[in-house]
């Protein structure tokens, strides 16, 4: 004679149901845990690096005296290495600002969009500071991304503004365009 006889079940047929529940409960809890954390790390941006040229336009044209300018250009950017997107390495640059400065001086805020080779785009929002080093006019850019691919992150820029018409700065038209190399880096290392 068995001493268990009278002992119910340990498990009933209403409890399995009830298991069944709490433990898919405890997977759908471990995966919300688990996926703000994949997101996370896929969102941390690294750094990315790219050169290139750019030319610009200025409407109206730069002088020697500051005035409100409309600048636009575009910048192919030939060669850039990013540690957290291994599929870049170029991209297509445009951008727009307004401001005032002369061939030597200012500052300005716009916008650039980057269509990245894989097909992506970033947005970023800027200003641009121009000043005098040496014989070259030096633009700093700084901003930071605000939409696409790398959104939130900081990001820098130097252009260095060349002229085949220099003197076009000391007329009253001034100095519709120039062009010179562009280094643009996101994020950091």
């Amino acid at each position: 004679m068995s001493i268990l006889k009278g002992v119910p079940p340990v498990v009933s047929a209403s409890r399995g149901p009830r298991f069944a529940g709490m433990a898919i409960g405890g997977i759908a809890l471990l995966v919300a845990m688990l996926v703000p954390a994949a997101t996370g790390a896929r969102a941390a941006i690294g750094f990315t690096k790219c050169t290139g040229s750019q030319t610009v336009t200025y409407n109206p044209g730069l002088t020697d005296q500051p005035r409100e300018v409309t600048v636009s250009g575009k910048a192919p950017l030939i060669e850039c290495v990013s540690s957290s997107d291994p599929t870049i390495f170029q991209a297509m640059s445009t951008f727009s600002a307004k401001g005032s400065f002369s061939c030597t001086s200012g500052t300005r805020a716009g916008s650039r969009r980057i269509t990245w080779n894989n097909g992506n785009t970033s947005t970023l929002s800027s200003t641009s500071t121009v000043s005098l080093n040496g014989a070259e006019s030096l633009v700093l850019i700084k901003g930071v991304v605000v939409d696409g691919e790398f959104k939130g992150a900081q990001w820098t820029g130097t252009f260095i503004m060349f002229s085949t018409k220099p003197q076009a700065c000391l007329t009253a038209q001034g100095l519709a365009g120039v062009s010179g190399p562009l280094t643009l880096s996101i994020g950091s290392l």
